[in-house]
């Protein structure tokens, strides 16, 4: 098995299991104050309108009852267990064994919840998005 996939799918899955739109979410509620101890880069202010924010939480509602689907009771529990415990989503999901098909599952199913989320941009949104996903990869120190 591959394990950096199976950790990019579980950093993946803790995303749309356990967080709001940060972006939704800012939109909504910009006066609240802000967690100092983010571990993620905070995304771009997109401007999202009522409708989109409507449709985005939406769309990560249905995905998150699609990937509870997908999970057994055991790693329900797990995965609850270990949140309350106040570890970090994508260490919970890391630490989880997903069979093939699970995996195979999952994939599709955050890949496809991705795709109708930005579905849901203007042009001008997805440039932004775009441009902001280019500045968060990790360049190669010049040797």
């Amino acid at each position: 098995m591959n394990l950096k996939k199976l950790f990019l799918l579980a950093g993946a899955i803790a995303v749309a299991f356990s967080v709001t739109p940060l972006a939704a979410n800012a939109q909504v509620n910009s006066n609240a104050p802000q967690r100092v101890s983010q571990a993620r880069p905070t995304p771009p202010d997109l401007k999202l309108s009522q409708q989109q924010i409507s449709k985005i939480n939406q769309i990560r509602s249905n995905t998150r009852t699609q990937i509870q689907n997908v999970l057994t009771d055991k790693q329900r529990l797990q995965i609850k267990t270990d949140l309350e415990k106040g570890k970090k989503p994508q260490e919970v999901f890391g630490s989880i064994n997903f069979n093939q098909q699970q995996q195979n599952q999952l994939r599709r199913i955050i890949v496809t919840s991705q795709k109708e989320m930005e579905d849901v941009l203007n042009d001008k949104q997805k440039k932004i998005l775009e441009q902001w996903r280019k500045s968060q990869i990790p360049q190669a120190p010049n040797n």
